[in-house]
């Protein structure tokens, strides 16, 4: 135990000093009631008053002082969670079929998908409090961008940046994608709960499906839940190519026999990656996606044991000395009647 304020402790001189003025008082009083009435007050209950309001007096000023009690608290420790973000940043990204909100449109100023794919990826690390993350992007291959880090501001610094109108990668691997997210975990020599962010519209290079479920597959084997994000709409849309200062729409991508290019946010496959794996699957037109995901790692992570930690913590009994001293207080003015 620990006292914040020891300073006050002198006070306690006041105890015996109020004791000995009671006892004189009681004395003083005494004398003249047997001079006029031949009688003498009961010294029991005076006793006992005297007892209590030197114990109210007593705790009042140990609650000055603020005493504190040392235990020891389990605290759920979020240094120990890595979350990976992995961006889309193929051809159908381009696809403007999605809206940002007021806050993206200050960032950005093509209401495309992969603009709300970079927006909702600088929700997601700004409702981090202590985790790692990482930042890869992805089409036909994987690239890692940002190790696993706590430099926040240099991961919403790099998503910001992203030059979407260098992109002409048509399609995604999203089984390389799983890889090299898994990847930015390896060689850390930590025991965390891992966790990958896929925001993607879904759309595979490959029309077989199995190397995407045989990556996620093998992710949920080392303990990685992938939690999906989906971008555009479920109706097929073109691709617009724009002019080197973003402005104007100056046609749209093509195949190529001539025909234009259509693109459409594929939910089923972006589903089937996270229900593997023990993720969730969210949409990122939903203005709270963001802090949700970040929501349902941090339910996951609780349930593992090696995310709790012991910390030394204080209790103040301040409270509990004041009441102790009202009650005292109490007890010595009923007993004095």
């Amino acid at each position: 135990m620990t006292l914040e304020q020891s300073s006050y402790l002198w006070l306690l001189l006041l105890v015996p000093c109020f004791m000995g003025c009671s006892f004189l008082s009681f004395n003083k009083a005494n004398d003249w009631l047997y001079r006029f009435a031949h009688t003498k007050k009961p010294q029991v209950p005076y006793a006992l008053a005297t007892f209590f309001l030197s114990l109210a007096l007593t705790a009042l000023i140990s609650a000055l002082a603020e005493p504190k009690l040392q235990y020891n608290k389990v605290v759920f420790n979020r240094s120990g969670i890595d979350v990976v973000i992995g961006i889309d940043v193929s051809k159908s990204m381009l696809a403007e079929d999605e809206t940002l909100p007021e806050e993206g449109k200050k960032l950005f100023a093509i209401p495309n998908r992969l603009n709300r794919a970079r927006y909702c990826a600088l929700n997601i690390v700004s409702a981090l409090k202590g985790e790692r993350t990482g930042i890869f992007m992805f089409a036909s291959k994987g690239v890692s961008i940002v190790p696993l880090t706590n430099d926040y501001g240099y991961c919403q610094y790099i998503i910001k940046h992203i030059n979407d109108a260098t992109i002409t990668i048509p399609g995604s691997d999203l089984s390389q994608a799983i890889a090299t997210g898994v990847s930015l975990f390896e060689g850390s020599s930590r025991k965390t709960v891992k966790t990958i962010i896929l925001i993607s519209d879904g759309e595979d290079i490959s029309e077989d499906s199995a190397p995407i479920h045989e990556a996620a597959q093998r992710a949920a084997a080392q303990g990685i839940n992938i939690h999906t994000v989906g971008i555009g709409m479920g109706q097929a849309v073109m691709i617009p190519i724009r002019d080197s200062a973003g402005t104007t729409i100056e046609g749209y991508y093509q195949d190529e026999d001539g025909a234009y290019l259509k693109t459409r946010l594929d939910q089923d496959t972006l589903k089937g990656i996270s229900a593997t794996t023990g993720g969730s699957y969210f949409r990122a037109h939903d203005e709270r996606s963001g802090d949700g995901i970040v929501d349902t790692i941090l339910k996951h992570a609780r349930t593992i044991e090696y995310t709790r930690a012991t910390e030394p913590a204080w209790f103040d009994l301040s409270p509990g000395v004041l009441c102790a001293a009202l009650l005292f207080f109490i007890l010595g003015i009923i007993v004095g009647r």
